[in-house]
C-alpha cells in the first residue's frame, strides 16, 4: 500500500449500463426462496425461522455498515491507493433501509423467543442482577434509538460522499433521483470542497458511533441471548467482525463488476494486491481477537465462562465452529500468504467467498447455541434459505446503487482531497459514456 498511485488523465462517468435479464432472476430467484424458507420454517418449526432471521439480519447488517466503515476509514487515512474501489465500499449502504424494516420485523416478532431467558426471569441472582439492563420494553426502545441513529448518520454520511459527483448528469431514466441528491447546488469546485469537508468531519464520528452503538446491538441482539454468560470482549470481536465482512465483500463485489463496468484500466494488480493484503490482515487479526477471548476462558477455567465455547466446540455445534475457524482464518492464511495469488482476482474472490461464509457460520453460532438445545445440528432448509433471501435482498439494493452512483469519483472530488501524492486532473477531464 505504499505505492505511489496516479490518476489518469480522463476519469469517466461510469455506472452500471443495464442489469441482464439473468441477473435480475437470480436476484429474484434469491429472494423466492427466502420466501419458501419463511413459509416452510413458520409452518414447521417456528422457532428456527425466528433464529435463522436474527442470525442473518446481524451477519447482512452488520456488514453493510462495515462497508460503509471501510469508505470512511479509506477518506480518514487517505489512502490514495484505492481512489477508485471506495465507491465499491459505500455501496454497502444501501442495504440498511431495508435492513431497519427487517429490524423490527425479528425484534418484535421473535422477542418472546430469543429473551426467554430473562424475559421472565423468575429467581436467577445473575439475571435479576441485570434487569436494569436487561427488561422489555427497555431493549426495544434503545436499541431502535440505537439502530436509526446510527443508520441515519451513515446514509447521510454516503449522501455527502456521491453528492458532488451526480449534478448535471446527462440521463433521463434517473434524472428525478439525481435533481434531487443535488438540490441546492452550489457549483461543482464548492460543491466538492465542501462536501469532503462534511464527510472529513463525519467520518471518525460515523467510526466512534459504529463501535458505541453496533457494540450494544453486539450486547442485546447476541451475548444477552446467553445472560449467564458475559464477556468484555465480546463487542470488539463483534464490531471486528462486521468491519472484516465489509472489507472482505468489498473486495469481492470489485472482482465481480470489474470487467462489467469496465474499471480494467483503472483497478490494476496494485488495488487487487492492496485488497489481498487487508484481507489476510483482518483475518489473522479476527483470530486474534478470538483467540484471546478464548484463551482467558481457558486459562481461568470458570464454569460459567466455559459454557460458551463447550456449547459451541462440543455436539452438535462442533463442526460449525470449527468450518468457522477454518474458513475465516485458516485457508485464506496460506492462501494469501504470497504475494501472487493477491494479484489474482480469481483467487482473490475464492478466497473472499470463503471468509464471508465462515463469517455467516460465526452470526449462526451467536445465535443458535443458547436458544436450540437438540441433540442433533439444527441447520437446514430455514437457515440455508433464508440466507439466500437475504443475499437476495443485498444484490437487489446494491445493483440499484450501481445503476446510478458513479463507481470512479470526479477529478473535482479528487481535488478536493488536496492530496499530495495524487495531482488531480481538472473538472473539464471528465469523460461521460
Amino acid at each position: 500500500m505504499a505505492h505511489e498511485s496516479r490518476l489518469p488523465e480522463a476519469i469517466p462517468f461510469r455506472i452500471l449500463d443495464s442489469v441482464s435479464g439473468l441477473m435480475k432472476a437470480v436476484v429474484g430467484i434469491l429472494i423466492l426462496i427466502g420466501v419458501v424458507a419463511i413459509v416452510v420454517a413458520a409452518g414447521g418449526e417456528p422457532a428456527r425461522l425466528w433464529e435463522s432471521l436474527l442470525f442473518n439480519w446481524l451477519f447482512w447488517s452488520s456488514l453493510s455498515l462495515g462497508m460503509v466503515l471501510f469508505a470512511a476509514a479509506l477518506q480518514m487515512s487517505n489512502a490514495d491507493w484505492a481512489w477508485s474501489v471506495r465507491r465499491f465500499a459505500l455501496g454497502g449502504g444501501t442495504f440498511l433501509p431495508i435492513s431497519f424494516v427487517l429490524f423490527f420485523i425479528v425484534l418484535f416478532g421473535g422477542y418472546k423467543h430469543y429473551f426467554v431467558h430473562w424475559l421472565h426471569n423468575g429467581t436467577d441472582p445473575a439475571i435479576f442482577k441485570k434487569v436494569a439492563w436487561l427488561n422489555w420494553p427497555g431493549l426495544a426502545i434503545r436499541d431502535i434509538i440505537v439502530v436509526t441513529v446510527l443508520y441515519a448518520f451513515a446514509l447521510v454520511y454516503m449522501y455527502y460522499r456521491v453528492r458532488p459527483d451526480v449534478y448535471g448528469v446527462p440521463s433521463s431514466e434517473h434524472r428525478g433521483f439525481y435533481e434531487r441528491l443535488t438540490s441546492g447546488f452550489r457549483g461543482v469546485t464548492e460543491e466538492a470542497t465542501g462536501c469532503h469537508r462534511v464527510s472529513m468531519r463525519m467520518a471518525p464520528v460515523l467510526a466512534i458511533l459504529y463501535a458505541l452503538l453496533w457494540g450494544i446491538i453486539s450486547v442485546d441482539l447476541s451475548m444477552s441471548l446467553q445472560p449467564d454468560w458475559y464477556s468484555t470482549m465480546w463487542p470488539p470481536a463483534f464490531i471486528w467482525t462486521g468491519f472484516d465482512g465489509g472489507v472482505v465483500m468489498t473486495a469481492l463485489l470489485v472482482v465481480a463488476f470489474r470487467s462489467r463496468l469496465r474499471l480494467q484500466g483503472f483497478i490494476t494488480g496494485r488495488q487487487f494486491h492492496d485488497l489481498g493484503m487487508l484481507v489476510f490482515a483482518f483475518s489473522v487479526f479476527w483470530m486474534y481477537l478470538n483467540w484471546a477471548q478464548y484463551i482467558v476462558i481457558w486459562y481461568g477455567q470458570l464454569p460459567f465462562e466455559q459454557s460458551f465455547f463447550i456449547q459451541r466446540f462440543g455436539a452438535p455445534y462442533g463442526p460449525i465452529a470449527s468450518s468457522a475457524v477454518i474458513l475465516i482464518f485458516v485457508l485464506p492464511f496460506f492462501g494469501l500468504l504470497t504475494r501472487p495469488p493477491k494479484k489474482v482476482p480469481a483467487i482473490l474472490g475464492f478466497f473472499c467467498v470463503l471468509v464471508l461464509l465462515g463469517e455467516w457460520l460465526q452470526r449462526y453460532l451467536e445465535v443458535y447455541p443458547p436458544l436450540e438445545r437438540t441433540p442433533t445440528l439444527p441447520f437446514g432448509f430455514a437457515e440455508v434459505g433464508i440466507g439466500l433471501g437475504f443475499l437476495g435482498l443485498f444484490l437487489a439494493a446494491y445493483l440499484w446503487y450501481l445503476r446510478r452512483i458513479p463507481v470512479l469519483p470526479s477529478p473535482a472530488t479528487l481535488a478536493a482531497r488536496g492530496s499530495a501524492v495524487v495531482a488531480a486532473p481538472a473538472p473539464a477531464a471528465v469523460a461521460t459514456e
